[in-house]
């Protein structure tokens, strides 16, 4: 937007305009001598206004991260809206210091384009700021940003989880943990990705057989064995380091083939809530509730390829993923355990579990009975009152009962 405000300045200063006789409304008519004090006017107006552009966003992160946590900061600061409004502000500023250095000295002509450009910008810039202003305003409300984390947790299931139906192939028997050689990694920090199109081309090229020891979001130290090959003559100095350059190792968890990471920034967002400073259960009830709506489209795709062939379907590459159970016990274990002392929270644990359990195929279920059995030993360990440990010990029964009605699937 900057380099756009700085090409428009320079075509509308050297774009010739004549009003002749009559000006025409809309055009800056003043003289080339009144045209400076006008556009430093508009300049000094324009720098206030972004300072108050950016203070208020830094009071907006501050209270974001300590309300919701800092790692949903990068979710405003992707705000297209938000990007929008302080490139709109930057762009003028850089616009009109252009415009007024073309105008200081010339008094032969008055670049009545260009400063009614500016004009025009800065009454933009009031109207943005109105506005900028409103979807700050909402976009600390914790339910709106549950549901834009929420958002970004159902792209990221849609991208790394095939539909269902689809053929999987099943790993040999004689796996390359066991018969191979094992690979030590260079680097420290957390997986990010795994380029699995390269290491089955390398792993082709060899002749041999990969297997990866962990999933994307784990946390791996030097020296640590990352992946075994077979044969184990096939792990020469170049192949390893081939291998290990299909390794992404960052210094944060990223969401980028990690599902887990993605539920943990809902997650995060519950705790943030059950703390004793904030104590807000209501915000860690929809935290469950978006977590649930989530959870349901992951039990409507396919599990995650655990097992690449090659083109002539020979078994190439062998690595774990996320399971279903993994992903359930992720979204809700730690919920759990600082919700202990909230009944309202673990009955709605229970609920959601009922719900996800009213979904569910024959796999699917033993993870949720197990979250569910978790949540109701929980509760009779934590809750004192009899009344709300008896409220919570049926609604696990109806969530149990509503599995024993499921028909397991072929």
């Amino acid at each position: 937007m900057v380099l756009v405000a700085i090409a428009a300045a320079i075509l509308a200063v050297h774009v010739p305009l004549r009003q002749g006789d009559n000006s025409v409304w809309f055009l800056y008519s003043c003289s080339a001598e009144e045209a400076p004090p006008f556009l430093t006017s508009l300049v000094t107006a324009m720098i206030t206004m972004a300072t108050l552009v950016i203070s208020i966003t830094m009071v907006v992160l501050t209270l974001a991260a300590q309300q919701l946590g800092p790692r949903l900061i990068r979710s405003f600061m992707a705000d297209r809206r938000t990007q929008a409004t302080l490139g709109l502000f930057f762009a003028t500023v850089v616009y009109l210091l252009l415009v007024l250095r073309a105008a200081y000295g010339n008094v032969e002509t008055v670049p009545n384009l260009a400063v009614s450009g500016g004009t025009l910008l800065v009454l933009l810039c009031l109207v943005a700021l109105l506005v900028f202003v409103h979807h700050l305003a909402r976009s600390i409300i914790a339910d709106n940003s549950i549901e834009r984390v929420g958002e970004a947790l159902d792209e990221d299931i849609l991208r790394l989880l095939p539909p269902p139906g689809g053929k999987y192939e099943k790993a040999p028997d004689k796996r390359p943990s066991e018969t191979g050689s094992p690979l030590s990694l260079k680097a420290n920090g957390y997986v990010q990705g795994l380029d699995y199109e390269g290491l089955v081309a390398i792993a082709q090229e060899a002749d041999a057989v990969i297997e990866i020891s962990f999933k994307p979001g784990r946390h791996v130290v030097q020296g640590s064995t990352y992946a075994w090959i077979s044969p184990a003559d096939a792990a020469n100095d170049d192949i390893r380091d081939q291998i290990e350059s299909c390794v992404v190792v960052g210094g944060e968890r990223a969401s980028i083939q990690d599902l887990e990471a993605s539920v943990r920034q809902l997650v995060e967002v519950g705790l943030r809530a059950l703390s004793p400073g904030i104590n807000d259960p209501f915000t860690a009830t929809a935290v469950i509730d978006r977590l649930t709506t989530s959870l349901a489209k992951i039990m409507r795709r396919g599990p995650a390829q655990c097992v690449w062939t090659d083109s002539d379907g020979v078994v190439r590459l062998i690595a774990p993923h996320s399971t279903f159970a993994n992903i359930v016990q992720e979204a809700f274990r730690q919920i759990r355990q600082h919700g202990s002392d909230q009944p309202a929270v673990l009955i709605r644990l229970v609920e959601s579990l009922g719900q996800l359990l009213a979904l569910a195929d024959k796999d699917q279920q033993a993870a949720l009975k197990e979250q569910v059995e978790i949540v109701l030993e929980t509760g009779r360990r934590d809750i004192p009152q009899k009344q709300d440990l008896e409220s919570l010990e049926r609604r696990a029964q109806e969530a149990l009962d509503r599995a024993k009605e499921i028909v397991p699937k072929d």
